[in-house]
């Protein structure tokens, strides 16, 4: 009884001390890790959670988005450019005929002149009342005159801001004698740097008044719109970034700041709408993309963190690889604290100048494994 206490004291001693020894480091042909693909990284400390999920799209900024209407009637004669076109502010996007233009024009130019007549009696008259050599009911006939042709000069002059036409350019065109060339062509420009995504126009077709014939937007800069639900409210503030990933496609990351949070729940989805600023210099992103948004705690520990596919299972103990050389790796037991979205909070490693292996854990893992069946 007393041996068999005995062994039963050393194999007590013996199993944690093999549960806990060190596990051999896979040694790699120089220089093949990069060309496996094993991406190596500092481990960091950043703070982990369980993230609450947001769904939500991408979607154009109403203050980036023009839409151009023509301020007349008329026909369309030039129209060249197609969805897809990229344009800058003061672009010519289509030229069309307009009898309605030519008569605006027609109207306010005898609008002018009947001003500068005007003027110029009441000036006449004054001067005739100022020496008594006319009555002062002339006088006041010819201010009320003068007074016609101003209010009828203003609503000509308003008709030409609607036209695009400053009262300047008009005056050159009557000083220069321009009116005698053709004043039915009506220009219409881009108002806005960016890209064509939408257009209502065909060449040789007729157009009215107000109707809308493009939409311009600036895709260096889109809105993410997404719903959190009641419970993930508290992590969305003003200001604050948040990580968003395409559901669909390439599954693309990206990182957006908050500029707005709608204060009322929807009551069906018992969720609240967040919107947030996407800088987009390179359009990369499209318009509707639909995208999932992980928002983790901002109060959360801090702790070091891997992706999920960093970490492998090795005789029954969780690890991850460390890079001890550029071809020298090593597991090391680590103990997983929490998930955050793809990413592992994790214990029982140091992340000073620790480099752990965070793409291709698998590939070695094989060659590991290979590694001991042959010893």
């Amino acid at each position: 009884m007393k041996t068999l206490s005995l062994n039963f004291s050393i194999l007590s001693l013996i199993i944690p001390s093999l549960a806990s020894a060190a596990l051999e480091p896979v040694q790699l042909p120089e220089g093949s890790a990069a060309n496996l693909g094993i991406g190596i990284e500092n481990l960091e400390i950043t703070s982990v959670s369980d993230p609450v999920r947001a769904t939500g799209r991408l979607t154009l900024d109403p203050l980036a988005t023009a839409v151009v209407a023509t301020p007349v009637s008329g026909r369309i004669s030039t129209d060249t450019l197609r969805r897809g076109a990229k344009v800058k502010a003061g672009d010519l996007l289509l030229t069309l005929r307009s009898a309605e233009r030519a008569a605006a024009i027609t109207t306010y130019l005898d609008a002018e002149q009947r001003l500068r007549f005007a003027r110029a009696a009441y000036k006449r008259e004054s001067e005739l009342e100022a020496r008594k050599l006319t009555t002062t009911e002339a006088l006041r006939e010819r201010e009320l005159e003068l007074a016609r042709a101003r209010t009828a000069h203003l609503s000509g002059i308003q008709e030409m801001y609607l036209l695009g036409l400053s009262e300047k350019h008009l005056h050159e065109m009557i000083d220069d004698e321009l009116v005698r060339g053709d004043l039915s062509e009506q220009q219409l420009t881009a108002p806005i740097d960016g890209v064509i995504i939408d257009k209502m126009t065909t060449p040789g077709a007729p157009v009215e008044r107000n109707e809308r014939l493009f939409k311009i937007a600036s895709l260096s800069q889109l809105l993410v719109e997404f719903r959190v639900p009641l419970r993930g409210v508290g992590r969305v503030r003003e200001g604050a970034k948040v990580h968003f990933r395409a559901i669909v496609g390439d599954a693309g990351e990206g990182i957006a700041t908050v500029i707005g949070v709608v204060p009322s729940a929807d009551a069906n989805t018992l969720s609240v709408t967040t919107v947030a600023r996407l800088d987009n210099p390179d359009g990369l992103w499209i318009d509707g993309t639909p995208v999932e948004i992980l928002l983790d705690d901002p109060n959360a520990a801090k702790m070091p963190s891997v992706p999920v596919g960093a970490v492998v299972e090795i005789e029954g103990r969780t690890c991850v690889f460390v890079a001890e050389t550029g071809s020298k790796f090593r597991p090391q037991p680590i103990e997983v604290a929490v998930k955050s979205g793809n990413r592992l909070g994790l214990k029982g490693i140091n992340a000073d100048g620790t480099r752990v292996v965070t793409r291709g854990a698998a590939l070695l893992l094989a060659a590991w494994e290979e590694a001991q069946s042959a010893e």
